[in-house]
């Protein structure tokens, strides 16, 4: 139980999971002002604030202010981390040195986002509040690839397993995807 180490400035309310992939650990957090994404190097110890103005040190990969997520956790997808706002900005940073891939806008006019994106087979899905799935190519380009209506309102994060994608609205659960042939 012992604290291992901290990272300021932080938010009050911090709803995203930290992920880890690759070596980092991704912190992050959207309620302003501070809107931090921290990126730690594991096995980092003791107190790893950042000195004013800088956005590295030894322990910490990258850190970026006004950036990170209200709700959704993060994405670590193939060396990348990928942030969707609440509000449909959806961000892309190399995972390693924090550089920015992309900005883009998720082609979504509804209430907003709460669920966390996921990836599979190369591409991310972003599930707005009113029930659109949006579809991403997973890369360095953003790239819209298709809008699927749930026809409910979505708040949960979708699960993945064996190639099934499970989305849970409003009033149902919806499993899409194929099914695993016979054995």
């Amino acid at each position: 139980g012992a604290e291992l180490w901290r990272i300021s400035p932080g938010s009050k309310i911090s709803a995203p999971t930290p992920v880890a992939s690759n070596g980092y650990v991704v912190v992050s957090s959207g309620r302003a002002p501070e809107r931090p994404i921290h990126v730690v190097r594991l096995g980092s110890r003791g107190d790893l604030t950042l000195p004013a103005g800088a956005a590295s040190s030894g322990a910490v990969a990258w850190s970026r202010l006004g950036r990170g997520p209200y709700m959704p956790t993060p994405l670590i997808h193939d060396g990348r981390v990928y942030v969707l706002g609440n509000n449909g900005v959806f961000d892309a940073y190399d995972l390693a040195t924090g550089a920015e891939v992309y900005r883009a806008r998720a082609p979504h006019l509804g209430s907003g986002f709460s669920a966390s994106p996921v990836g599979a087979d190369g591409k991310i899905y972003l599930s707005g509040e009113d029930g659109d799935v949006i579809v991403v190519r997973a890369g360095p380009v953003f790239e819209h690839v298709a809008t699927n209506a749930m026809g409910d309102l979505i708040m949960a994060t979708p699960a993945l397993s064996n190639g099934v994608m499970f989305v849970r609205t409003v009033s149902s659960l919806v499993a899409i995807g194929r099914p695993s042939p016979p054995k």
